[in-house]
């Protein structure tokens, strides 16, 4: 037996042993690592996982939530650590995963999508193909989460193009980076557990997030300005090792997936008001927030953006037909 399996059978019976043993008030404990905060998008969807979860299994499986990187893995390490047993199930920020999949990047494509319409259209396209490439990585898709619209929050306003040049930026994927720059910023790619000690070094002046993250994390500290360009509304996903789940009896294998559809179906929902809210917390905060930046920003990022999906539509071949089936339901 190779080491994968070996770790994946040593998760498994770690995983029944709980099951067999009669003290515990739980059958199941699992530990669930996230790399961002309890009160992000992301985190609160955690939240209320857990909480289902545990009334769809009457008790019988409890969630230990991990936020902020608490266990030690960064965002990008989730899908290895879920494939080899490192945590039993984990949320993963799918832009970290380009190297793996490019497939993985389909959501952060640059304004692919601008509304909950848009979001549901997409993912009900996108959901069985990331089930086929999740299970390449012994995972079952059991929820999928997003954040809102990524804008600019800046030290300074970012409102026009020229605002934009030479501005040491973060950037969270291959498509941010490879646009900002294009545009004419000074990006850079950067793992969310590295946003913050960069800021406080000035290495960054800006970071290319959600007003969700940015608020809920405290980016205001730093950066007191966010513009708004919708730039993409990245998909985040939850999934349990599949050794895991299949060593689970049926009715808790439903317990698991019933609390991740009404997970998702909440987190899409609260998409249509969250953004309104986000927005309000922040000018409490005394954040500027520019919802209409000049034009010439916007239409140099769209510019930019476009050597980047048509190099993306040529490393997933024949797949790209998933991007072609999801604009032309758009259109209609």
């Amino acid at each position: 037996m190779n080491l994968p399996s070996l770790i994946r059978s040593a998760v498994l019976a770690a995983g029944l042993f709980a099951a067999t043993s009669p003290s515990l008030a739980q059958d199941y404990t699992w530990d669930m690592p996230n790399v961002f905060s309890r009160s992000s998008s992301d985190g609160t969807a955690d939240v209320a996982f857990g909480e289902l979860l545990a009334k769809s299994s009457n008790g019988r499986i409890k969630i230990v939530h991990h936020f902020d990187g608490a266990l030690g893995y960064k965002g990008v390490d989730h899908l290895n650590a879920v494939q080899d047993g490192g945590v039993p199930l984990a949320r993963h920020a799918l832009s970290y995963y380009g190297g793996h999949d490019p497939m993985f990047l389909l959501s952060t494509l640059p304004f692919l999508m601008q509304n909950v319409d848009d979001l549901t259209t997409l993912y009900d396209l996108y959901k069985p193909k990331l089930e086929a490439k999740l299970g390449e990585f012994n995972q079952v898709l059991v929820s999928a989460g997003i954040f809102p619209p990524s804008g600019i929050w800046s030290r300074q306003p970012v409102e026009t193009l020229a605002q934009l040049q030479g501005l040491k930026i973060r950037a969270f994927d291959l498509s941010s980076l490879e646009t900002f720059t294009g545009a004419g910023a000074a990006a850079v790619n950067m793992n969310w557990g590295d946003v913050m000690p960069a800021l406080s070094t000035g290495a960054i002046d800006a970071v290319v997030t959600s007003a969700d993250l940015g608020i809920n994390s405290g980016i205001n500290d730093y950066l007191p300005n966010f513009t708004e360009i919708n730039w993409a509304i990245p998909i985040s996903v939850i999934t349990i090792n599949k050794d895991v789940f299949d060593g689970l009896p049926e009715d808790l294998k439903k317990a698991v997936m019933d609390a991740g559809e009404q997970t998702t179906k909440q987190t899409f929902a609260r998409l249509e008001t969250q953004v309104a809210k986000n927005y309000q917390d922040m000018r409490a905060k005394n954040v500027n927030v520019v919802e209409t930046p000049n034009p010439d920003l916007r239409a140099k990022l769209v510019e930019s953006a476009a050597p980047f999906i048509a190099s993306w539509r040529e490393k997933v071949g024949a797949e790209a037909v998933l991007l072609d089936e999801y604009l032309a339901k758009k259109k209609q």
